[in-house]
């Protein structure tokens, strides 16, 4: 089902995705269909979130920086924080639904073992191939409709909506990781020792302060660790460094800034943080695959059709199209 892929001029375009999350309200659905007007859909991007997400129609292949991994109706995709990938339709239309949910959800809503399993399955270094799971009939059928259901009660804006997308969405992860577990599949599995709350107080801490200058004595204090436990905690949470995840961060926000109306390298890279624009410059190649000046320069591409794409935020301007 995977296979490599050599040509990575598509990361030239990856763009962040930048939503409405936070811990008060962790969920966010994406619904839409995407036809076969204009070029073959190709939007890379990574976020600082995670996502869950099926294809009801369509087929094509999932990129993920050098592997290429075929992907059909009733295939799910996984991805945690700082995966980039891109999507490449070969079978319209493709009718999509995707639910990305900030990383504390799974914790604060069940016993920590059980909710820090669930968030390693997204976090876990792991291939593509593996991020790309294929179903067997019966639970293809069951979470089929509960996608569904959560897009009918995303789109519904009724009261409790918020409790039944986090009820959906468990429900969803406890029928894969059961499956997956019959299976023999254990990703993720290692390091259940975890204690999430300091991480979520680490993460606090960053999402706080990224701006300035951090120090590890000072994460570490705000999260209560010493700076060694909070070195491995952090990794074995996250399968990253906490330095790792604030460049990401830093990076991700510089991009949507230099997506705005300035599109001013220096002043992204101050205002983000970083206080050498050679070391930004450095560290934007190395999360994003690109220079700051290639993700200036990358060519615009035409708008997605108005009427193909339902409840999901306005695209940036120089993207392609929104398939995931």
């Amino acid at each position: 089902m995977a296979g490599p892929t050599h040509n990575l001029n598509w990361l030239v375009e990856a763009v962040e995705e930048r939503l409405p999350l936070s811990e008060s309200s962790p969920v966010w659905v994406r619904h839409g269909v995407v036809g076969p007007e204009g070029a073959p859909t190709l939007l890379p991007h990574c976020h600082i979130n995670c996502e869950f997400g099926i294809w009801f129609e369509g087929e094509g292949h999932i990129l993920g920086e050098a592997e290429k991994c075929f992907h059909r109706a009733g295939d799910l995709f996984l991805a945690g924080p700082g995966v980039t990938h891109a999507a490449q339709i070969t079978r319209y239309p493709v009718d999509y639904a995707t639910v990305h949910f900030h990383p504390s959800l799974l914790v604060e809503m069940g016993p920590a073992a059980d909710g820090l399993r669930a968030l390693r399955r997204f976090t876990a270094r792991q291939t593509l191939s593996q991020r790309v799971v294929r179903p067997a009939s019966g639970l293809r059928t069951q979470l089929t409709a509960l996608f569904r259901n959560i897009v009918q009660e995303w789109e519904s804006k009724r009261i409790g909506r918020e409790f039944r997308l986090r009820t959906l969405l468990l429900e969803q992860l406890v029928l894969l990781l059961r499956w997956e577990e019959e299976k023999g599949c254990h990703i993720g599995a290692k390091g259940m020792e975890v204690d999430w709350q300091p991480v979520a107080r680490a993460l606090a801490y960053l999402r706080e302060h990224y701006a300035d200058p951090v120090y590890s004595k000072d994460v570490a204090s705000g999260a209560g660790l010493s700076e060694s436990r909070l070195k491995a905690l952090f990794r074995e949470a996250l399968g990253m460094t906490w330095v790792k995840y604030l460049q990401l961060y830093r990076i991700h926000r510089a991009a949507a800034l230099m997506s705005g109306a300035h599109r001013n390298v220096t002043e992204a890279a101050f205002a983000v943080g970083f206080e050498s624009l050679s070391h930004f410059n450095i560290v934007f190649q190395d999360c994003m695959g690109v220079s700051p000046k290639q993700w200036l320069q990358r060519p615009a591409s035409p708008p997605l059709p108005k009427s193909s794409i339902n409840a999901g935020p306005t695209l940036p301007e120089n993207s392609r199209f929104s398939v995931e």
